[in-house]
């Protein structure tokens, strides 16, 4: 009797310790042993290893297994490395609880179930308040975030700005002419509104220069690369200071006699500007942007298009007007705000308010020339 209880006792001692009492039995090497420790340690090194190989083999072989399984997979032995389970027994059950898309049933950790309800999280906060945003994220989105501005690969997944200005009705040899062109409508209902301007005779009784329609077509050029050049998305300030730094219109009062010559001052100027990085390939761009512009949505609205982009431009210089002069204060900086320094104007020049009241009025000029004759150039 004292044999058969000595001969038990010895088979519950761990085998890897020879200490601790065994709790678990080793799926493998049949040793028994009393805890995680044990079983990834040096003794038991090559027997652990090899298994916990052999099942993310057998996983990835039984799934056609794509990057997200994978990435589970990763993460699930992770676990198994930093936390007591007991039983290595219980990977098989983790991995069962992959389904055959490769889901696990279970979260990883409380990250990845926050970033599946990341629409529910910032769906009722204000999205131009950086820090209300930036306390919605979890640690693992923060840091994804610190590195694409490290890397420098914001751009990648920042959607490029579409122009309003690319739309184009289709012409027909046979229209009907009851039908409402509601397509085109609603396109020109995404445009910029239009600027009210006085009639041209209320302003001048002097008879136009041709000039007009070519340093209109430069104004135009300096739009269409400015608001490329941002995205859509135009600082009223920086905006207005990009602008004029291109275009020897506004700027100088700069007169031209040929459309071409207009449009090629201004990529000229982006070329040797020291506030824009450019290329030739976005400065063909550009040129066919004026084109378009100068095009129109339709035949019978041949002249929208640069009303609309000139009442754009208008709004810009006239909120920089406003805002040129005011400072934002330092004081009291947020998390967000102390992380990463909000945007400044310190690299541009200073902006000359009373140019500005002049360029303004030059555009009212412009809309109110294009609205009593248009803007053929040819």
């Amino acid at each position: 009797m004292s044999e058969q209880t000595s001969e038990v006792n010895s088979q519950n001692i761990c085998g890897l310790c020879n200490e601790k009492s065994s709790k678990y039995c080793c799926p493998r090497c049949n040793v028994f042993y009393c805890s995680l420790d044990c079983y990834k340690s040096e003794k038991h090194l090559t027997c652990s290893e090899s298994f916990y190989k052999d099942c993310v083999n057998e996983e990835l072989a039984s799934h056609q297994a794509d990057d997200e399984s994978k990435r589970k997979m990763i993460e699930i032995l992770k676990r198994m490395q930093n936390e007591d389970l007991g039983n290595p027994d219980d990977i098989e059950e983790m991995l069962q609880n992959l389904d055959k898309n490769g889901e696990d049933d279970e979260p990883i950790d409380s990250d990845d179930e926050e970033e599946i309800d990341l629409h529910d999280r910032i769906k009722d906060l204000n999205l131009d308040d950086p820090d209300a945003l930036w306390n919605a994220l979890t640690t693992d989105e923060r840091n994804e975030f610190e590195a694409l501005l490290n890397q420098g690969d914001v751009g990648s997944i920042i959607p490029q700005w579409q122009p309003w200005w690319m739309y184009h009705k289709e012409e027909k040899l046979v229209e009907d002419v009851d039908e409402k062109d509601k397509p085109t409508e609603d396109r020109l209902a995404d445009c910029p509104s239009l600027v009210k301007v006085p009639k041209f005779t209320d302003l001048t009784t002097v008879k136009p220069s041709p000039a007009i329609r070519f340093n209109i077509a430069n104004v135009l050029a300096a739009y269409a690369f400015t608001t490329r050049y941002f995205n859509g998305e135009i600082d009223p300030v920086e905006g207005t200071t990009y602008v004029l730094s291109v275009c020897g219109n506004l700027e100088s009062n700069t007169n031209f006699e040929d459309p071409a010559i207009a449009v090629e001052a201004v990529a000229q100027k982006c070329l040797v500007s020291e506030l824009i990085e450019t290329d030739e390939a976005s400065l063909k761009v550009m040129k066919d942007d004026v084109f378009q512009i100068l095009k129109g949505p339709s035949k019978d609205k041949k002249s929208f298009y640069c009303k609309a982009a000139l009442s754009h431009l208008h709004r810009i210089f006239s909120e920089a007007k406003t805002s040129g002069k005011q400072n934002k204060s330092a004081n009291n900086k947020s998390n967000f705000s102390r992380k990463f320094p909000e945007h400044t104007r310190e690299h541009l020049p200073n902006l000359d308010i009373s140019k500005v009241k002049k360029c303004i009025k030059k555009i009212e000029f412009y809309l109110s020339f294009i609205e009593s004759y248009g803007q053929e150039t040819e």
